[in-house]
């Protein structure tokens, strides 16, 4: 089968979206995300509008929430639609039950959009080992993705296995979501290391940077902050996404992500089943 694609890259986030309708979406994930020359994170299916001046819609691979692809789709809509300068789109996308809006611009190739504020706030205390103190790691949970921030962690070789060992904990404590991500920071080096598992393809991945959750790191971030907006740039292995977080009375109002994305059109892919 073919697939028609286009490639998407803010932050080196690399996420592919699928033009044409796929029975088996992850089957197609699976064999895109296998592809060595394209270096796919994840896999997001387009759903066109069914009527003129329609939603369009993304379906991520395993139905969660995603804003890097949400603001890369957001590009890419007003691209097809052929707008210019600043144009504010209107999307639909998996793992969230209302339209959002990305605010693109599209000579500049930059994208922002407002994440919907945490469902949820917690604290995770993880145990590593018997003989070590527990961490005290703050959790932050969106509609179709929970994010737990693991400071002062550093994935290193054993990313994997300290990843199962937090899931294997917010399981026993919280609902499951779509997506499980863990933030890894790195306090002397100022990085955020994402790594984000999706249950219904059971995949892992150690990304290059992450829009939810660099809007809960922005959180974390601004946690003191009583009134009024905060700013931060989210370092991460694939570059830097900007965070803006409104807070009043000490309680987040919105959260919005931004920065460059870079879209490469009309691929085929075949030979991949």
């Amino acid at each position: 089968m073919q697939y028609e694609i286009v490639v998407a890259d803010p932050a080196k986030n690399i996420t592919l979206f699928v033009l044409n309708q796929v029975e088996n979406r992850a089957e197609a994930a699976r064999l895109l995300l296998e592809a060595p020359d394209l270096g796919a994170e994840q896999v997001g299916f387009v759903i066109p509008p069914q009527r003129p001046q329609g939603l369009w819609r993304l379906e991520m691979m395993g139905g969660e929430f995603c804003g890097n692809a949400a603001r890369s789709f957001g590009l890419f809509v007003a691209r097809t639609l052929g707008c210019s300068g600043l144009v504010d789109i209107p999307i639909g996308i998996s793992g969230m039950p209302d339209p959002l809006t990305v605010k693109v611009n599209v000579e500049a190739e930059t994208a922002e959009i407002a994440i919907p504020k945490p469902v949820a706030q917690d604290t995770l205390m993880l145990t590593l080992a018997p003989d070590l103190p527990n961490l005290r790691l703050p959790v932050y949970c969106f509609a179709g993705i929970t994010h737990v921030i693991a400071p002062g962690i550093s994935p290193g070789n054993q990313g994997k296995a300290l990843f199962y060992t937090i899931k294997a904990q917010v399981q026993r404590r919280l609902a499951i979501p779509q997506a499980l991500g863990v933030l890894f920071y790195d306090r002397e080096e100022h990085l955020m290391t994402p790594a984000v598992y999706v249950y219904a393809t059971d995949s892992l991945v150690f990304e290059s940077s992450c829009g939810s959750g660099s809007a809960a790191f922005g959180a974390w971030q601004h946690e003191t902050l009583w009134e009024g907006e905060g700013f931060c740039q989210v370092i991460q292995p694939g570059g830097i996404i900007d965070v803006r977080v409104r807070k009043h009375q000490g309680t987040i109002q919105a959260i919005s992500i931004g920065g460059p994305v870079y879209l490469r059109e009309g691929l085929v892919i075949d030979g991949l089943g």
